[in-house]
């Protein structure tokens, strides 16, 4: 079986060419993440934060901008919070000891040393430029200097042959400097004999990252005058003291010369106050940006839509499935994605039968400005209801064609790529249809698109919802189901999406086959609004921020019914619409809910309420409905 184009690997994990070949620019904030100030960027997961960190890189912009390390817009490092020591458990026994903000900065700064460093040690230099006398006055008069007043008394060997061995050097040093450190928590802690004393270097942000960093810059080979742009992946896995101390860092406004860039899990970033107990403001101290993308439309979000095309387009070019994308047009990429993507034919000839109904009983019966507002609102869900018929056998209808996969990943790149690659894994495997007779992938069947989207949705609400942390103190199995008794968050969030889907459903089924504007108006219904936000309880609140944190839900604010306020919007993520037959294309209207309805919710499971069949004439300027208002997304 051949390699699969889409299979999903770790950025850290690719190398410069290999992330050139397939960086597609997802967000539109990309230039501000690079300017120079600080930034606090957060998303859900799976929204291409570390691909953005990743194509950010030294080797990545020289390859991208053909341009030499010295010529660089900025020089980035990337630090990674995950892959180390800050967050032991023995660390955070120091919150009640001595000195646990002098330590933790300690370890911080050692850590960001440390990645810059060996980030540094694999760089290609301009040897041509390299300069061994500027270098080793740096080590002596600075870097050395600073060493020593953090407490350091060290000497080890500098290999000065070239610019990548002398930042080897002092990686391999600073290494050492963090194994040490270990026995010194091994002995604090020994039950017997604690041992309070600490004997051992103090390095900090502003007194040693700092004047070493600019100082640093000015080295033949660096791209002198630049800003040096610190990325901190994972910040979210710090404590609530290391999270203290990195806002500290970004009071401190080293920009212009040192900007820090600071990525988080969206809702878990722990505090926004420093060590001192100052809180770090936006956008006086830093730039909060949540690349995470609502909608997945090209009518609604043009740019998420054709970003995910060329992800994909791109990696069958390097599967040899398509020519050089560059050359071709939107237009041709496209039709390229849906031949390698079918739609099914049947119902396809079906909804066309409907759009021809809805077109030819506009004139007397429209509801919408224009035919294509009404052809977007009903075409499709009268579809489903006349599936669904008297035995309600709404799973007949299929999903599948490049324009449902892309709804279905709700914005969340991760989400497409990890159902295209089953897919392509699946028809692979079977070897049948969509197979040509040299073994390899021609297309995704439509009935292989359909089950591996379907087996999604199911996935990530019974098996990827329970794997919230929240959830673990319950021991519970791998999966979760819809309860009467939630004893947890997730479970209640649980309650909530189903709550949701069950209600959007019966909105969606309104109406008669007979009249093709029967029914509620908006028919294609993806999100709710808090009626009295300010009577949001605690229990709700805490729900409302797990679902958005999991990317499960996401959140944005809308006019209030008495039109003099803002409030909550909370849309379900498009990628559950398999579960409940909804139709997860755009134009869709939201519906009111109150404290009270959606306390029941999250207990029960059940719809929202019930769903009261809107009898107002069909005015064509009537825009506010009795349970939901009409938007288009």
């Amino acid at each position: 079986m051949a390699d699969n184009p889409f299979a999903v690997v770790s950025p850290e994990e690719l190398t410069a060419e290999q992330a050139d070949q397939l960086f597609v620019e997802m967000h539109s904030d990309y230039p501000e993440i690079t300017r120079q100030g600080n930034t606090l960027v957060t998303g859900a997961r799976g929204c291409g934060k570390s691909m953005l960190i990743r194509c950010s890189l030294p080797d990545f912009l020289m390859i991208r901008n053909q341009v030499s390390f010295s010529e660089l817009p900025y020089l980035s490092v990337n630090v990674s919070i995950k892959k180390t020591t800050l967050n032991l458990v023995e660390l955070q026994k120091l919150d009640n000891l001595h000195m646990p903000y002098l330590i933790n900065e300690h370890f911080l700064t050692l850590h960001v040393l440390m990645y810059s460093f060996l980030c540094l040690s694999k760089v290609q230099f301009e040897v041509e430029k390299y300069d061994e006398k500027a270098y080793r006055n740096f080590f002596d008069e600075t870097y050395n200097r600073f060493l020593r007043l953090a407490g350091c008394n060290d000497t080890f060997n500098v290999d000065y042959s070239s610019p990548s061995c002398f930042f080897n050097s002092l990686y391999q040093h600073l290494v050492n400097i963090s194994y040490v450190f270990t026995p010194y928590l091994t002995n604090l802690f020994n039950v017997e004999s604690p041992n309070l004393s600490y004997t051992l270097p103090l390095f900090s942000f502003s007194r040693f990252i700092v004047p070493v960093f600019t100082k640093m810059m000015t080295l033949p080979c660096f791209p002198n005058g630049k800003p040096i742009l610190i990325f901190i992946d994972d910040a979210d896995n710090l404590s609530k003291i290391q999270t203290e101390i990195l806002n500290s860092w970004i009071a401190s406004r080293t920009q212009p010369t040192i900007s820090l860039k600071v990525f988080a899990q969206l809702g878990l970033y722990k505090t926004f106050l420093t060590s001192s107990g100052i809180l770090v403001e936006s956008p006086h101290d830093y730039q909060e940006l949540n690349i995470s993308s609502k909608y997945t439309t090209r009518f609604s979000n043009p740019e998420y839509y054709n970003k995910a095309i060329h992800v994909l387009a791109k990696r069958l070019q390097l599967a040899g499935y398509m020519c050089n994308i560059n050359e071709e047009s939107q237009s041709e990429i496209e039709e390229a994605l849906k031949k390698f993507f079918p739609t099914y034919k049947k119902q396809d000839e079906e909804i066309a039968a409907e759009i021809k109904r809805i077109i030819d009983n506009y004139k007397d019966n429209g509801r919408g400005y224009r035919k294509s507002d009404d052809v977007r609102r009903y075409a499709i869900p009268n579809y489903i209801r006349r599936l669904a018929g008297p035995s309600k056998s709404k799973p007949s209808f299929r999903y599948a064609g490049i324009e449902n996969i892309i709804h279905l990943s709700s914005g969340i790149i991760r989400y497409l790529l990890d159902a295209v690659a089953k897919m392509y894994d699946v028809t692979a495997k079977l070897n049948r249809n969509g197979v040509d007779s040299d073994g390899r992938v021609a297309f995704i069947p439509t009935e292989i698109q359909n089950q591996v989207l379907r087996e999604k949705a199911d996935f990530y609400l019974f098996n990827e919802l329970p794997k919230s942390n929240e959830l673990s103190e319950y021991n519970q199995s791998s999966k979760i189901a819809i309860t009467d008794n939630p004893r947890s968050t997730t479970e209640k969030l649980a309650n909530l999406i189903n709550s949701m889907g069950k209600t959007f459903q019966e909105i969606l089924l309104s109406g008669t086959d007979d009249d093709p504007f029967s029914g509620r108006s908006e028919r294609k219904v993806f999100s709710i609004a808090l009626s009295n936000p300010e009577k949001t309880s605690d229990e709700l609140k805490e729900v409302f921020r797990l679902g958005v944190r999991l990317g499960f839900l996401h959140e944005s604010f809308i006019g209030n019914k008495d039109g003099d306020g803002r409030t909550y919007l909370y849309i379900l993520n498009r990628c559950f619409a398999p579960i409940f037959t909804l139709d997860p294309s755009g134009f869709q209207g939201y519906l009111f809910m109150t404290n009270e309805d959606l306390t029941k919710a999250i207990h029960t499971g059940k719809r929202l309420r019930v769903i009261v069949e809107d009898t107002s004439e069909h005015d064509e300027n009537l825009r506010q409905l009795s349970l939901f208002d009409y938007w288009e997304d």
